[in-house]
This record gives structure tokens, sequence and C-alpha cells, in this order.
């Protein structure tokens, strides 16, 4: 099963980098939540199918190109940590960004039920009771 929700993420991933935001709606439950409280700029959490959409809406708006490369994952219980490659320019300034951050995603009978961003990769691991 863990295996499978790593498929799971690593799907959901590829559908944001080819904008199939509603391949991405279809893998998700419909009170899927996304916590994105640790970010500098637009610390929001997004709730349901809509909130999937907002936040992708929110990325296009502030990022002429911006991509999520899934260098690994780990798994504890339903929880999948992926540690991502982020790249991305932004819309109007041209900031160049560069970083490696991690993602934990809730999977339940194959359907994502929430993710939450962590800037640090530590910590990620720890919230799901793995060692740093």
């Amino acid at each position: 099963m863990s295996q499978h929700n790593v498929e799971v993420v690593r799907k959901a991933f590829d559908l944001l980098n080819t904008g199939d935001i509603e391949g991405l709606v279809d893998l998700c439950d419909e009170g899927f939540v996304i916590d994105m409280s640790e970010r500098i700029f637009n610390p929001h959490v997004y709730r349901g199918h809509d909130g999937i959409r907002r936040f992708y809406a929110d990325v296009v708006d502030a990022w002429e190109h911006y991509e999520w490369n899934v260098e690994d994952a780990l798994t504890s219980h339903d929880a999948v940590v992926a540690f991502l490659h982020c790249l991305g320019r932004g819309r109007g300034s041209g900031l160049e960004i560069d970083w490696r951050v991690a993602w934990i995603w809730t999977i339940r009978d194959g359907r994502g039920m929430s993710l939450r961003f962590y800037r640090d990769r530590g910590e990620a691991l720890e919230a799901v009771g793995l060692p740093p």
C-alpha cells in the first residue's frame, strides 16, 4: 500500500506540472486540505476541490513558471513525505527560485486527503515520526 501511496503523490505532482488541475481534483477527496501556512508569501490554507483550484490559480498568478520535482518520497502509515526540488520564475519580477522543501501528503484508499508544506525537510520527517 505504501508504494501505491507514493505513486499517487508522484502522479499528483505530474498533474500539477502539466497544469491538469481537474486530474488532480479527481485524485483528491472532496474534503481535501492544502496547508501552506509555512510559506513566506501567501501562507494560506485551501479547502476542498475549489481550494485545489484556488491554490493553483494563486501559483499561476505569482509565477510565470513553477515546477515541482519529486526527488524522493518516504512513507509512514498513511503519510507520504515528498522531498521536492522546486524551480520557478516570478511573474513580472523575474525572480528565480531554486529550493528544496518537503510536502506531507495523507493518502487513504488511494485518494489524497490532505497535504502540508514544510520549508524544513527535517521537520516534515519529525511530523510523521521518522528520524531526520
